[in-house]
């Protein structure tokens, strides 16, 4: 009997799936397959539903027993986080200066585009793109293609020391990114699967030259994790909130420095499951709920111009007259200035009243609800809900 160590484990993502959608056992490559950093505490489960049934009854000696029953599997619960760490990649051409085919990759892309495309990156439908140089090269998280009921399945390996599992069929269900202050920017991602199951062989695994080659239970090659890509300090992220006329206010621009918050994009995902008698019934498929983006930011209170409590006093004027604000928000994880960051630009969203904290330091809280938009107009029919522009410094100059 041998025990697994969290600390030898490893996660890959693959959309190598049969017709099906489960993952296959064969025919895994770099172009399909990828080992994803996770950080501790990344989880996965699939529960069993139940119907109890219960007697009552009357007279000197009622039955009282019970009797339970496994009526379905429930979809398969999925959880890890992962650093957001942006790439400058060189294209075919290996020059210190810019050139046309330089880009911005990035570990955790594949996860941003099955959040938000139902095609593979470079395809269309996908839902992270790549602006190559020779102008300053950038990678963009956008919703476009996210009006579908369902999005672009994947399947996990998750690999232990002495046993290894696969997930199948899988979505994702929602992302939060993280602004704690003393921390390093990093996404939470939550999703589920159809099925959950042991490979009946454990898988080995070997790395060499950026691959990761499989044997065993699955066999192939994938590519292996990057580490040499930069983090990102979320100390040196700055935040912009440039008010749209509202309640008679006009046009104003506030600079708010943050002490945290977070950022989360959900797809309310809905699995459907038969409800057949005498056999465990399990998930066929899922649908794509609302999406729904929403966010929360703390700061301090502070007293000035455009500063957050000017903030606070404008909303407070304007909103007894206005059904609805609009605020356009710019989040630059690792400062504006940097080279190395990731920019998160919401043209319109919903604000709360910004809420009083009282401690040693009086701060806010401001929660704020994204929403697309056209012509200036509040729009539910728009996909610009949010976009994500991933940029990295030229480690080539």
């Amino acid at each position: 009997m041998a025990l697994n160590l969290i600390r030898n484990s490893r996660v890959f993502y693959t959309t190598n799936l049969t017709v099906t959608g489960q993952v296959a056992t064969t025919g895994f490559t770099t172009a399909n397959t990828q080992e994803i950093q996770v950080q501790d505490g990344f989880s996965f489960s699939q529960n069993t539903g139940q119907e109890t049934v219960t007697v009552n009854e009357s007279g000197a000696a009622p039955v009282r027993g019970q009797r339970s029953f496994n009526t379905s599997l429930e979809p398969v619960d999925w959880s890890f986080s992962t650093y957001i760490r942006p790439k400058f990649e060189e294209g075919g051409t290996s020059a210190p200066a810019l050139d046309s085919d330089d880009f911005i990759g990035a570990e955790e892309a594949v996860l941003w585009n099955s959040l938000s495309g139902t095609a593979a990156i470079g395809s269309a439908g996908a839902g992270w793109t790549k602006t190559l140089g020779p102008t300053t090269p950038y990678s963009t998280v956008a919703f476009t293609n996210s009006n579908a009921h369902q999005l672009l399945a994947f399947g996990l390996i998750i690999r232990f020391e002495d046993v290894t599992y696969v997930i199948d069929n899988c979505a994702i269900d929602s992302a939060t990114i993280d602004f704690g202050l003393d921390a390093i920017a990093s996404i939470a991602w939550a999703g589920k699967g159809t099925t959950m199951r042991q490979v009946a062989t454990a898988v080995t695994l070997a790395d060499a030259s950026g691959t990761t080659t499989m044997s065993g239970g699955l066999t192939g090659t994938g590519k292996t994790k990057d580490t040499t890509a930069a983090y990102i300090a979320n100390k040196l992220s700055t935040m912009t909130m440039s008010a749209l006329a509202f309640g008679g206010l006009s046009a104003k621009a506030y600079t708010l420095a943050l002490t945290g918050g977070n950022l989360t994009i959900s797809n309310n995902l809905t699995y459907l499951t038969p409800a057949n008698l005498g056999v465990v019934n399990q998930p066929i498929t899922y649908f794509t709920g609302t999406r729904a983006i929403t966010g929360s930011v703390t700061a301090y209170l502070k007293t000035g111009a455009n500063e957050t409590s000017t903030l606070l006093k404008d909303m407070l004027a304007a909103s007894s007259s206005s059904t609805e604000n609009k605020f356009a928000t710019e989040i630059s994880l690792g400062g504006a200035a940097n080279t190395n960051k990731v920019v998160l630009n919401i043209p319109t969203a919903q604000l709360t009243i910004p809420a009083i904290n009282s401690e040693q330091i009086i701060a806010t809280s401001i929660n704020l609800t994204a929403q697309g938009a056209a012509s200036g107009a509040y729009d539910l029919t728009a996909v610009n809900e949010l976009e994500v522009k991933y940029y990295a410094t030229n480690t080539t100059v």
